[in-house]
């Protein structure tokens, strides 16, 4: 019985760490996709800027 509650501890532990690992990659494919969509629209900021002759090389960060 002892045996039986050692193992059921470590498969507790395993599987905890298991959604941790999952939890912390969603976060850092959601930081990639907002990072993209960032890079995206600052793109698509320069390019409307260039069309219209007023090229300014400033960064500026995107708020939701």
């Amino acid at each position: 019985m002892r045996l039986l509650k050692i193992i059921f501890v470590f498969f507790l532990i395993y599987f905890i760490r298991r959604f941790m690992q999952m939890y912390k990659n969603m976060q850092r494919i959601q930081e990639a996709q907002l990072k993209a969509h960032e890079d995206l629209l600052r793109r698509q900021r320069t390019a409307e800027q260039t069309q219209a002759g007023n090229v300014v090389n400033a960064d500026f960060k995107v708020v939701d």
